[in-house]
């Protein structure tokens, strides 16, 4: 018998997929009167019942003997993950290598105090980020230790000879560095600094002793022989232990550390789980880098995608789910510096990315980190579905794996191996930190998946023991059950979605019109016009966000005539709101007219910023960095508003990642569309703080100035 040829036998195989996939019903359904889902009760529990966070957590298990804070560890994390992605069922996998820069290396890195009684401090062998990326090399023997105490300020310097000797510090240890080594001629430093500024809240220092922070020596740093110095980290316990030796009298120090620079690449992994409707994707993220173990950050990130994308392909394998209907594209990569390089491949690829989701430190125990679950919104500029199919998933979960009894075992979550924590997940509001911001600078909306603080947050501390198997199987399912809607909406099932999004925007607007209601108030007579105009532009901004919302379930394929039914819907309740709103206003009795606008207000209202196509993950710190001496005023003055602002968040009960990275936050709201006096408005309804026209007159400016941002008008 003649074979067929080969393109007729391909023909007959997508035929027959494609008959097959037709036959397995969408997994999105009305809304569940039973999970508040749009998907099928039979998904919801197969998804639940399918992954294993015990799966998951022997993927941590193994991604944390990797030290991937360096191009060789994290060369071989990505061999790992490539060839477990191809075994779980991705397709198209590939590494992608990133550019050509330099790397470095240690070979050899240990810290000794000499003596007749000569014991190891701490050794590279032993704990790799014991010695920081990017030490120099240093051999020296019987070096005088000089305490600093935390070194930051010249008078823990006052009658100090430092020259040759080596610094001890309790301090953060960049600021040393620049100090001691720079400017006193120090041929390295021993630094117990373990908390991290943005954690400060939460894990003061001399809480953990034991732990060991994670540093870098800045290749900027160089001795006045031109050589990087050395950066040994060391615990608050032995710190104190070293303190208290010189106290008794001199302390001298053996210090052998070898290392190179050299030219090479991190690399991308990518693959995808093929979707029927070619042009549109969704994508998944998580940073691989990281230190030895960096079990939560983010050993946990990487292995939970390796367990949704199992997930998939065996209920897709069964015939449980059809082929999503988008392509699932699924990345591990470096944090920051990876995504801004994949975009700037992939930034003109003939796709429509309809959303994110990101995965970063998903494990900690709740208990035991005395952490929380949560799952970030889109910013209020960046209005999407996503949103909506968050929210209910956190619903869901916490309504059947909190405190409650009898439990209901087919959607309890949990893990063999792991805790009996109830679970207590939140939807934070928008806030930067991981990649997610990089795509919503993109204008791909993009959510958060983390358990947030970690009391062993970028420490030695952060290992796989500390990692929870509940948890991880509880960050996968939230994962699942959004990614799950975005994949395969289409028709009825994105119509569908439209409705949930209909309703749980209607939440959020309740939640937006009791703040303004209350902060009116609130208000003192002189407050109440710029109070009453703020409080009406904030819900004009949320009722805008929710309609942003139902029409991104259009493109979805949505029928555009019920949508729009909702979006009208959601205009009239807008109407309603604002009324409710003036007639507060009304019944204190006082002129809510604001007075004529100042020139800065008029120069706020004329000036529209527009983000320069290709500049958009550009970031305030670095741009103003490149300045003139002429510009230096107007940073500060940025600087200032940006510093007055992060005190009133705090002021206000906010957590400390909402004003990370602000500048680039308030850079964000730049469309072509919005004045600067309009992003105020919005960064008010964003933020609850009214930052200074003027300073963000400058900041647009200044960004103007460094070529990342241009005016419409």
């Amino acid at each position: 018998m003649r074979p067929r040829p080969s393109s007729f036998v391909a023909l007959v195989v997508l035929l027959s997929l494609s008959a097959a996939a037709q036959s397995v019903p969408s997994p999105l359904g009305p809304v569940s009167p039973t999970t508040g889902l749009v998907l099928r009760d039979e998904v919801v529990r197969a998804l639940i019942q399918e992954s294993s966070g015990d799966r998951i957590h022997d993927g941590v298990q193994r991604l944390s003997l990797f030290a991937r804070d360096h191009q060789g560890g994290y060369a071989d994390a990505a061999e790992w993950i490539r060839a477990a992605a191809v075994g779980a069922g991705l397709r198209d996998v590939r590494l992608e290598p990133m550019k050509d820069g330099p790397q470095w290396r240690a070979s050899r890195g240990e810290l000794w105090v000499s003596g007749p009684r000569r014991y190891r401090v701490t050794s590279h062998a032993e704990l790799p980020m014991s010695l920081a990326v990017g030490s120099g090399s240093f051999e020296g023997e019987a070096l005088d230790l000089v305490d600093v105490g935390m070194g930051a300020e010249d008078a823990d310097y006052a009658g100090l000879e430092l020259k040759g000797k080596v610094v001890l510090t309790q301090g953060p240890p960049t600021a040393v560095l620049r100090k001691a080594v720079v400017k006193l001629g120090a041929v390295g430093v021993v630094s117990s600094y373990s908390t991290p500024p943005w954690n400060q809240p939460h894990r003061l220092d001399g809480d953990f002793p034991d732990q060991v922070g994670w540093a870098a020596v800045s290749s900027k740093v160089v001795s006045e022989a031109g050589r990087a110095p050395f950066l040994f980290m060391i615990s608050e316990r032995q710190g104190r232990e070293l303190r208290a030796q010189l106290r008794e009298g001199p302390v001298k120090v053996d210090v052998s550390v070898a290392s190179e620079t050299f030219q090479g690449h991190y690399g991308i992994v990518s693959g995808v789980i093929p979707g029927t409707r070619p042009g549109e994707e969704v994508v998944l993220t998580a940073h691989l880098d990281h230190y030895k173990p960096g079990a939560d950050d983010n050993a946990s990130g990487s292995a939970t995608l390796l367990e949704l994308v199992r997930t998939y392909t065996a209920l897709i394998g069964r015939g449980v789910l059809p082929p999503p209907v988008r392509t699932i594209r699924v990345l591990w990569l470096p944090e920051f510096e990876g995504t801004r390089e994949w975009f700037a491949s992939h930034r003109d690829d003939p796709v429509r990315r309809v959303a994110q989701f990101n995965f970063d430190m998903l494990g900690a125990s709740l208990t035991g980190a005395h952490s929380r679950f949560a799952v970030s919104y889109t910013p209020d500029w960046n209005g999407s579905f996503v949103n909506a199919v968050s929210e209910s998933t956190v619903d869901f979960m916490n309504r059947f794996n909190g405190v409650r009894y009898p439990a209901r075992r087919d959607f309890r979550i949990g893990s063999v191996t792991g805790s009996r924590d109830p679970l207590d997940a939140h939807m934070d509001r928008y806030s930067r930190g991981s990649d997610h911001q990089l795509f919503n600078d993109h204008g791909i909306p993009g959510v958060a998946f983390s358990t947030w603080p970690d009391d062993n947050y970028h420490t030695s501390g952060d290992r796989p023991e500390l990692v929870d198997p509940t948890q991880l199987h509880r960050a996968a399912f939230a994962g699942l059950a959004s990614i799950t809607v975005a994949a395969w909406a289409q028709g009825t099932g994105a119509l569908d979605l439209a409705r949930l999004v209909s309703v749980h925007g209607g939440r959020r607007v309740a939640d937006d019109e009791f703040r303004a209601r209350r902060a009116l108030a609130a208000a003192s007579d002189a407050e109440l016009p710029g109070v009453y105009r703020l409080g009406r532009a904030a819900l004009r901004l949320a009722f805008q966000r929710e309609r942003d919302a139902l029409r991104s379930c259009v493109p979805l394929g949505a029928s555009a005539a019920p949508v729009e039914a909702l979006v009208k819907s959601q205009t009239l309740a807008e109407t309603q709101a604002l009324a409710r709103l003036e007639a507060d206003s009304k019944a204190r009795g006082v002129d809510a007219r604001e007075p004529k606008p100042s020139e800065a207000e008029r120069r706020a209202r004329a000036f529209v910023p527009r983000r320069v196509k290709g500049q958009e993950l550009a970031a305030f710190d670095e741009v103003s960095s490149h300045l003139g001496a002429e510009d230096r005023p107007r940073v500060a003055a940025v600087e200032a508003a940006l510093a007055a602002a992060t005190v009133a968040l705090r002021e206000q009960g906010e957590g400390e990642l909402r004003f990370y990275q602000l500048a680039d936050a308030l850079a964000s709201y730049a469309d072509g569309r919005r004045s600067v006096a309009d992003i105020r408005d919005a960064a008010f309804a964003e933020y609850g703080h009214v930052f200074p026209v003027e300073a963000l007159v400058e900041l647009f400016t200044l960004l103007e100035h460094g070529g990342v941002m241009t005016r419409a008008r």
